[in-house]
């Protein structure tokens, strides 16, 4: 099964919610359900299509945002560069390989116009004949660029200037988002080809998310995580925020010297001055952050940029080093995360309408999972 996808017709699919379960409406693939597809299986050869770029790439392009990018040259070159099947596939070279992670990261930077001029100037060319606005002025500085996998070992070089993206970023720019569409006039894609508040979508009417309102802060007892750990608690309950990441990217950059002298070396536990005295805890204590969920132990940072009533966790960490053991669990503790837990916000599962279709990482059932309670406490020097 294929959802409808956005930046494609499908987006004009489902003006309307109808359940075709329930006899509300005709159930037609690709329009009222998602799209069926019947895929054959190799399993004998399934290792070497994970291990290798398929020729679908050469012969379709790389596509993103509605955008189709032909690459066949560079996919050749690529072959070429680091064959997988020496002499045999489409270009004589065999097809390109993925094998090892290097690889991969040399298929990423060679087929995508963040990291390749020419594709980037390629990928205007589509966008001019897509909104019937001149574009390729953009990329025409940069259409000889192109970055290998040891140009971003010597350095990190910046991104270049695509509508795959929506930011100029020309003669040393920052990235800020929309500029193009700003700028240059480029539609929002969006019903309307405009930012809008209003969403005229039934469920978003119906769950009242038609136009931005406040919503109070769920009740701790409205989310289940607390009674198990209520009985046990030794410390104080607080609201449990995890923001992005503080110093990394993701789970990016986070292990370099620079970094671990930036952040004690962990990932600490954020904590508002006037809280932390009445709890006894002093800056850079260890402390202990449990739910029925799980726990994390790590070392505390007091700061009156802390509202109080609140803990703050930067997210996207990973459960590598600096992980000890909880004594209240008696078990090492998790990462940040294990704190929380998923719930699926229902208007995030509408599609078929204009910006609401699906795209993987795009629009889709993002998981509500970054704001519950739990209890902090002082402990000693944890047991690794």
């Amino acid at each position: 099964m294929l959802p409808l996808q956005h930046d494609t017709p499908d987006e004009l699919a489902q003006p309307e919610v109808r359940d075709w379960t329930r006899g509300e409406v005709e159930a037609i693939p690709g329009k009222t359900m998602p799209k069926f597809a019947v895929v054959e299986r190799d399993y004998s050869s399934l290792y070497e299509r994970m291990v290798s770029l398929g020729i679908g790439v050469r012969d379709n392009g790389v596509a993103a945002h509605g955008l189709r990018i032909p690459v066949k040259d560079y996919y050749d070159e690529l072959a070429a560069r680091q064959p997988r099947q020496p002499n045999g596939g489409p270009t004589g070279h065999g097809l390109p390989s993925l094998e090892v992670d290097r690889e991969v990261c040399e298929a990423i930077l060679a087929l995508d116009p963040a990291s390749n001029g020419e594709l980037a100037h390629r990928a205007f060319v589509a966008e001019e004949a897509k909104t019937g606005r001149s574009l390729t002025q953009l990329s025409d500085p940069q259409r000889n660029t192109r970055y290998s996998f040891a140009d971003i070992v010597a350095h990190p070089p910046r991104v270049l200037t695509t509508p795959t993206w929506s930011a100029n970023v020309n003669k040393g720019r920052p990235y800020s988002p929309f500029t193009l569409n700003v700028e240059e006039l480029i539609p929002w894609r969006t019903l309307t080809g405009r930012q809008h508040f209003y969403l005229d979508h039934e469920s978003y009417m119906a769950w009242g998310e038609h136009l931005p309102s406040y919503k109070p802060r769920p009740d701790h007892a409205m989310l289940s995580e607390t009674e198990r750990s209520m009985v046990e608690a030794q410390g104080r309950m607080l609201n449990y925020i995890t923001p992005h990441g503080k110093w990394s990217i993701h789970s990016t950059y986070s292990d370099n010297l620079r970094m671990q002298t930036l952040s004690r070396g962990g990932y600490p536990v954020w904590l508002n001055d006037k809280d932390a005295v009445e709890m006894g805890i002093h800056d850079n204590d260890w402390v202990e952050v449990f739910n029925d969920n799980g726990v994390f132990v790590q070392r505390s940072v007091t700061s009156a940029r802390i509202p109080r009533g609140t803990v703050f966790v930067y997210h996207a960490t990973e459960r590598t080093v600096g992980i000890p053991i909880s004594p209240l669990r008696n078990k090492r503790a998790g990462m940040n995360n294990s704190l929380i837990r998923t719930r699926l916000k229902p208007v995030l599962m509408s599609g078929g309408y204009a910006q609401f279709t699906y795209f993987f990482n795009y629009w889709g059932p993002t998981g509500v999972n970054r704001d519950t309670f739990v209890f902090v406490r002082r402990i000693d020097k944890p047991d690794f």
